[in-house]
């Protein structure tokens, strides 16, 4: 056989090498999808000459998951094994030790996506002793979790392989050496016309996928591939026209509101209409569609820099009412431990999480305040609080540190007690007993202590939970620091010169800062941004909370799953 061919997946090799590895719960998740659709449409491709598939893990898993993947790769495929981050050159070494011949193909899968049954077989039918050349079948399909079929064509799409001819027994590049969307950048692409080739299947943990195509009939996939995920098949004439009108609303709204994503589709339409064509090497590899998202993003970027300055100058000139809205200030004020619990929401009641923070505080001894900065067109309602739970009304300006900065001001006295803490509505709980943070606390012997720090842009405490002692806030260089606060142009900013600051102010008044919880103790890389990613780790050693951003942000959609669990809902 003139070449060899791989097929390369990425199942649980972590992107950075800061990041702990997947938790049990997802890999069992992500397994489920790699057992239902993407294994058996590999396993059944047809026509193909012989391909190794090699499927690439993290080794910090138990020995239970590691033996039902050695059970499943029986005769399937070959499993790597490794804590290595994911490079573009991680399959390089592997393919080119099984490599014997001159020309090598590689296709990438992802694990929970699957192919047509002659996939493999038309990657073959490309090759011509191309020195180098990207292949790609731009038609697919995408499934969603109620079992509706959509029509997906992507250029260069995700399921991408790569000819190339070896020199000089030097490893292959692989596929992997450009992003899929970006493989242009590296070489000639050809965008094959082909019947549907490929399967997305979306669920709750997809990092990227949206559906961005009309809806089809579902027997596409009875008809392309060989796998049952247990839905529907044929639905009535009838059924369908609902479901494809209804979706027809959802993509105009989709469209109107992301406009690259309209490109995208109308892109890939447009060239896939041209019948199979190749597309020479072009730096950077400028689409039409990258355009219009550059536009987008800085269009964004524009008006939610108006929006900001708007909302800022309200904040700074309309008259806002600020004061106690619920509870009683002189309960809080009579207790020597104290906690300052910043809090907004554009709503007119205070989160929940905050409320329940409180309320562990307050059982654990703390006089608390919260609070809730709001814009002035917002009316904040009363709410029922436990003794020793106050909440006022603040302007919306300053971040977190401008609500600290306003208790502080507005009460001085606080700065004065023996422990004052300093938090927000950043943390989702307690989702466990206050216990072991609060003995952590109380043993330390620092001024100034955290739960964690970064060493990031530069070494610092992490500011949503911050410990002051022995009335430290009040006095010197610390009080002459909340009283200077002012607000900031972004996040960074806030970040940069208050909480990275802080530590800095710290150092040069000689003060004693420590943090509760460190990478040592739980065997992670000094540079693991814990509450993001050992958040299990941090629950497991006695911190009861987890961060918000966690159920919000894209990056963190792997560990969904299991912090839905944890967290519920």
């Amino acid at each position: 056989m003139a070449f060899d061919h791989f097929l390369l997946t990425r199942f649980s090799a972590v992107l950075r090498p800061d990041a702990p590895p997947p938790d049990e719960d997802w890999l069992y998740y992500r397994l489920a999808f790699f057992v239902d659709a993407c294994l058996p449409s590999v396993l059944s491709q047809k026509g193909a000459e012989p391909f190794e598939w090699l499927i690439m893990f993290d080794d910090r898993c138990s020995p239970e998951f590691r033996a039902d993947v050695e059970e499943l790769a029986r005769d399937a495929f070959t499993p790597i094994w490794t804590h290595a981050p994911f490079r573009r050159d991680s399959f390089a070494e592997a393919v080119g030790e099984r490599s014997h011949t001159a020309y090598v193909i590689t296709t990438r899968i992802d694990s929970d996506d699957a192919m047509a049954t002659d996939l493999m077989a038309a990657v073959q039918g490309q090759f011509s002793r191309q020195e180098r050349l990207f292949v790609n079948f731009p038609r697919g399909i995408q499934i969603d979790r109620s079992g509706a079929v959509y029509r997906a064509d992507v250029l260069s799409s995700p399921f991408l392989s790569l000819i190339e001819k070896r020199r000089n027994g030097e490893l292959p590049e692989t596929v992997y050496v450009a992003k899929h969307a970006r493989a242009r950048g590296h070489g000639p692409l050809r965008e094959v016309k082909a019947p549907v080739m490929w399967a997305q299947v979306l669920h709750g943990t997809n990092l990227s996928n949206i559906v961005n195509g009309v809806r089809v009939d579902p027997r596409v996939v009875g008809e392309r591939f060989e796998f049952d995920l247990g839905y529907d098949a044929s639905l009535a004439r009838s059924v369908l026209v609902r479901g494809q009108v209804s979706h027809l609303g959802r993509l105009a709204r989709l469209w109107a509101a992301h406009p690259g994503e309209f490109t995208k589709w109308a892109e890939a339409r447009a060239w896939t209409a041209r019948g199979t064509h190749e597309r020479a090497q072009q730096a950077g590899a400028p689409t039409l569609t990258d355009r219009v998202q550059d536009w987008e993003r800085d269009t964004r970027k524009r008006f939610r820099d108006a929006r900001w300055g708007l909302k800022g100058w309200a904040n700074e000139t309309l008259p806002t009412r600020e004061g106690v809205v619920s509870g009683d200030m002189e309960d809080v004020l009579k207790r020597e431990q104290v906690v300052v619990l910043a809090e907004w929401s554009p709503n007119t009641s205070v989160r929940e999480d905050a409320l329940r923070a409180a309320r562990a505080y307050a059982d654990a001894g703390f006089g608390v305040l919260i609070v809730a900065a709001r814009d002035p067109w917002v009316r904040l309602r009363r709410t029922q609080v436990p003794e020793c739970v106050t909440v006022v009304r603040r302007r919306n300006s300053g971040y977190d540190f401008g609500s600290w900065s306003h208790a502080l001001l507005t009460w001085p006295q606080i700065a004065d007690k023996d422990l004052v803490v300093l938090t927000n509505d950043s943390l989702i709980g307690p989702l466990r007993p206050l216990d072991e943070l609060l003995r952590r606390l109380r043993a330390s012997t620092a001024d100034v202590w955290g739960i964690t720090e970064s060493r990031t842009p530069a070494h610092h405490l992490h500011s949503f939970f911050l410990a002051f002692g022995g009335g430290v806030l009040g006095r010197g260089a610390l009080h002459e620091f909340f009283a200077g606060v002012r607000p900031q142009e972004s996040k960074r900013d806030v970040v940069v010169s208050y909480e990275i600051g802080l530590t800095q102010v710290l150092e040069k008044a000689g003060l004693r800062r420590e943090a509760g919880w460190t990478q040592e103790e739980l065997g992670l890389p000094r540079e693991t941004v814990l509450p993001l990613w050992a958040w299990q780790s941090l629950l497991e050693a006695g911190f009861p909370f987890v961060k918000r951003v966690l159920m919000t942000a894209p990056q963190f959609a792997d560990q969904r799953a299991a912090l839905k669990q944890v967290v519920g809902g």
